[in-house]
Parts: structure tokens; C-alpha cells; sequence
């Protein structure tokens, strides 16, 4: 599936969801996204999403971040037989600018297993494989 910028391909080989980003996209385009990659993984009963990040610029506002907060990560508890397991995918220089004030900074420092999701970043896929298969 290709829309909102992005490839979503169910890997039941991992098991995984594997979520591409494919070019710039606006704030709008990524909670579709999010939502296209939480359809895919409730059809594939997956908790264990890649999402591949490298393709795209940072998207970083309190109102996003708000949005991934109160709204999207609300609906994972409880969804699957596990956490879901959200491993970012981002080139080496994305992951040292990282570490200041992100949403993806964000996003991974909460890590919330009581509130349905893990997450962590990467910058090899073989990396975040290895840790979505635990």
C-alpha cells in the first residue's frame, strides 16, 4: 500500500509492519500515515512496526506532539496481545540531532509498556529488527 507519502508492507516473515516514508510530507500526511500503518497492523494483528524515517524531514510542533500523545498513543493499549513495539528507523545524522527536542526524541524517550507501546530509535534496520523481535 502507497499513500500520505508512504509504503506500508505487512512482513509476516519478522513479523513486522514495515512503514517507509518515500518523500516530504505534511503534518496532516503523517497522522494519515499513522493511521494507514495502525489499520495495517490491526488487519495483520502486528504490534511490531518499523518505521523508516530516513526519507523525510523532522516534522516538530507542540500541537503534533500533543497529537501523538493524547490521540493516537491512546488508542494502543489493550489493542494487541502485546505492547506495541515502534522502532524509528533515521540516517546517523538524524540521530545525533535526536537528541535535543524532537518529536521522535520525544516519542522514544516515553517509553509507556502500561499505556501499550515501546519505542526506540535506530540507525541500522538489521538493529531495529533484532529489537522488535524481542
Amino acid at each position: 500500500m502507497v499513500a500520505f507519502g508512504l509504503e506500508i508492507s505487512p512482513r509476516p516473515d519478522l513479523p513486522a509492519i514495515v512503514a517507509r516514508w518515500q518523500r516530504e510530507i505534511t503534518a496532516q500526511e503523517l497522522k494519515e500515515g499513522y493511521f494507514a500503518v495502525l489499520a495495517t497492523a490491526d488487519e495483520h494483528g502486528c504490534w511490531r512496526w518499523l518505521l523508516d524515517l530516513r526519507r523525510r524531514e523532522e516534522l516538530t510542533s507542540p500541537k503534533l506532539a500533543d497529537w501523538l500523545e493524547t490521540d493516537f498513543f491512546a488508542l494502543l493499549p489493550q489493542r494487541y496481545t502485546a505492547p506495541v513495539r515502534m522502532a524509528f528507523l533515521v540516517s546517523p545524522l538524524r540521530a545525533i540531532q535526536a537528541q535535543t527536542a524532537s518529536s521522535v526524541a520525544t516519542i522514544s524517550s516515553n517509553q509507556r509498556p502500561n499505556q501499550g507501546y515501546y519505542t526506540a530509535i535506530f540507525t541500522d534496520e538489521a538493529a531495529a529488527y533484532q529489537w522488535l523481535a524481542q
